[in-house]
């Protein structure tokens, strides 16, 4: 199963030093490791408002990419939307 999610940062995130913003997209891919989920790639998308496009892979369907996708986010905690405004993920079967 493959997850292509596009992500919209927030102005805060586009702030950081560019060691910064690679140190998070390292954290980011370690996260989703811990949760066996599989960084394939990610880019620039153009002509579309995301400012970056990440291709996620993981065995099951369901659990595990929602499980990591819940703690990247942060959601439930004081993090939540400190650095990604919004996304949206097309499932690939």
């Amino acid at each position: 199963m493959k997850y292509i999610t596009f992500c919209e940062f927030t102005s805060e995130f586009l702030k950081l030093s560019l060691e910064e913003l690679e140190r998070s997209l390292l954290n980011w891919k370690r996260l989703a490791a811990g949760y066996k989920v599989k960084t394939l790639f990610h880019g620039l998308p153009m002509g579309v408002n995301e400012h970056a496009v990440f291709v996620f892979e993981a065995k099951k369907y369901g659990e595990q990419f929602f499980d990591f996708e819940r703690e990247w986010l942060g959601l439930g905690t004081p993090e939540a939307g400190k650095h990604v405004k919004s996304l949206r993920t097309i499932t690939v079967y």
